[in-house]
């Protein structure tokens, strides 16, 4: 016997042997009506294919195992349906850092080139993730995977976007954006960090009152200046206009309960351009 397990010698026919028995392959259908089975499945949160597989993917990989086998143990078909993500504009974002290393940057290629390359770079990162995950010895079914980009795919998203639009779920209005002036597009709440941090706190003189806030910068944009209704030195005053400084223009003072009265000078800029909580206002 040896001194130290050499998994190279067992593991990978051990894998064989069980993709080629068809154990990770449960019925469906027909099949599955005709076996009596409960069925059990787990649709496995894709991989984002912008890089290899780390620690994470391999722990909810593990865990899932877990579940199948002991379902697949019980004598139910247990399906576990792979797939890999293309990730969108994280995996761009991935691809530029990859592209900034070698002094270049996307605007070096046309939009066709630019495609192809992360194209292919998803590809190959598929390629190791799918690697990987055979290696942790997950007992997917590898005849069902997916990719995020097939056609029949494609197609079942955008007919559900339809039909969640005629349900009046999806819909078009005006709304602020988190949008990013470096990759030119708009990004969602779920890809945005958000950070706190210790400001300077300036107050700016707006003429019949003055402001408290953390960002100057955004002064152009305001569109009017908050009090609290219940705040007697202020009270008196919604309904009159203030200037804005640099450039002379006057805005409404309107009266609004979300002001915290204690915070600052108790008068808040509203700049709905930069700011959500000022957008709802």
């Amino acid at each position: 016997m040896q001194k130290n397990y050499d998994h190279t010698q067992f593991e990978d026919k051990l894998y064989k042997a069980w993709e080629k028995s068809g154990v990770f392959t449960p019925p469906t259908g027909e099949e599955l009506i005709k076996s009596g089975k409960k069925p059990f499945t787990i649709i496995m949160p894709p991989p984002n294919a912008n890089d290899p597989l780390h620690i994470g993917h391999a722990m909810f990989v593990t865990v899932e195992d877990i579940f199948i086998r002991y379902h697949r143990m019980k004598g139910e078909a247990a399906l576990w349906l792979p797939g890999t993500d293309h990730a969108g504009v994280e995996t761009q974002f991935v691809f530029e850092k990859k592209l900034a290393k070698e002094g270049k940057s996307r605007f070096d290629f046309d939009r066709e080139t630019l495609y192809k390359m992360i194209w292919d770079y998803v590809q190959e990162n598929t390629g190791v993730a799918l690697n990987q995950m055979k290696k942790l010895g997950a007992s997917a079914d590898w005849s069902r995977y997916k990719f995020t980009l097939d056609p029949e795919i494609i197609e079942e998203v955008v007919k559900t976007f339809g039909r969640l639009h005629e349900d009046g779920l999806i819909y078009r209005a005006e709304k602020l954006v988190n949008y990013c002036t470096r990759c030119g597009t708009a990004y969602s709440e779920l890809e945005v960090e958000h950070e706190e941090r210790e400001d300077k706190l300036y107050t700016i003189d707006y003429g019949l009152l003055k402001v408290a806030t953390t960002r100057p910068e955004t002064m152009l944009g305001d569109t009017a200046v908050a009090v609290n209704p219940k705040d007697k030195r202020y009270r008196d005053l919604i309904g009159k206009t203030v200037t804005v400084p640099l450039i002379d223009r006057e805005i409404p003072v309107i009266g609004d309960e979300m002001v915290d009265m204690e915070f600052g000078t108790g008068a808040v800029k509203i700049t709905p351009a930069h700011d959500p909580n000022d957008w709802e206002v």
